[in-house]
């Protein structure tokens, strides 16, 4: 729920102005806690803006609606990507039916290419221990073609080879025992699937793993977590700067805004300069998307648009970019 700084009316999250007074600055009322905040998450208790809370734990912040990755959802994606390609693929007009099949041909192939080497490995190591002899195991009996030596090797053969493998079975655990606690292990694995899927922030990780509302780990095992993973913070804030360009359509500096707030990503002012740098945006389509918005849903003026577009406090394009927004607005 927001509520309008002007005038106090509660509005919907979807709002971009007050149904009141028309006025377009808000704050957020918390649903768990009550307390008025601004942002994306409550500063009280850590609860998402627009979020009904109906229990007591949340996972993942609201921002792009996304769940927490589960090993089940990671399996379901594997199987499930191939389809959706094969089925847009099909739906593609441009694509001559040659192409189509050569494509679905691929798709099918790499994925059996991904399957099959894994059981034929399995099949082939189980017709290796079933073809092996069996005179390998036997250390008291000689085979049938050499009967004389067999009462003579006994004394002398039985021991050795059983004295042998016993000591090599018995070290080969010691190495593979990993002496790391397993909360500090548990931390590592879901920071790295933060990381691999959601490509979050170093700051924003590490108060995902320890909040009460997340994870819930202890500081020691999320400190460890975030020296251990595997990251590349500036790929990560490129990656989120390139979900916002292409879904919210924003302009430069207000991904950098989202990119650096405490209360949005938290990444560093290096970051999220390198990701506005080297993100593949065109900023005066995103501003006509923006503005053909505006225009759609809340039936806005020209010219409260580009007040709108330029505002410090809204879109923040270019006036430059909200020029050619007006000017193409009906094309």
């Amino acid at each position: 729920m927001k509520i309008c700084k002007n005038c106090g009316a509660e509005n919907n999250d979807g709002n971009a102005f007050c149904t009141a007074c028309g006025g377009n600055t808000f704050v957020h009322r918390c649903s768990k806690c009550g307390t008025e905040f601004t942002g994306n998450f409550c500063s009280n208790c850590g609860t998402p803006a627009g979020m009904n809370v109906q229990g007591d734990r949340w996972t993942l912040p609201p921002e792009e609606q996304k769940k927490k990755v589960t090993f089940g959802r990671v399996l379901l994606w594997i199987f499930f990507t191939p389809i959706m390609g094969i089925i847009a693929i099909w739906k593609a007009e441009r694509l001559k039916p040659v192409w189509k099949i050569l494509l679905t041909c691929l798709i099918v192939a790499v994925c059996l290419f991904i399957i099959l080497p894994r059981n034929s490995t399995k099949v082939a190591t189980a017709t290796v221990q079933a073809t092996r002899p069996p005179t390998v195991m036997t250390t008291g009996r000689v085979s049938e073609t050499q009967p004389t030596k067999a009462p003579t090797s006994k004394p002398t053969a039985t021991p050795k080879p059983t004295a042998t493998p016993k000591p090599t079975k018995k070290p080969t655990p010691t190495p593979t025992e990993d002496p790391t606690p397993k909360e500090y292990r548990n931390a590592l694995a879901s920071a790295q699937t933060y990381v691999d899927w959601m490509h979050m922030s170093k700051a924003r990780l590490y108060h995902q793993l320890t909040s009460p509302y997340g994870e819930g780990f202890s500081a020691e095992a999320a400190q460890y977590a975030i020296d251990h993973v595997k990251a590349n913070w500036k790929e990560n804030a490129l990656k989120t700067a390139q979900t916002y360009s292409d879904t919210m359509h924003m302009s430069k500096a207000r991904i950098y805004d989202q990119l650096t707030s405490e209360y949005g990503e938290q990444f560093t002012a290096e970051e999220a300069q390198y990701a506005v740098d080297h993100v593949k945006a065109d900023w005066k389509a995103n501003a006509l998307a923006t503005a053909k918005s505006y225009r759609d849903n809340l039936h806005m003026s020209a010219s409260a648009i580009k007040n709108q577009l330029t505002s410090a406090y809204g879109e923040k394009f270019t006036a430059e970019e909200a020029q050619y927004a007006i000017d193409h607005l009906d094309d």
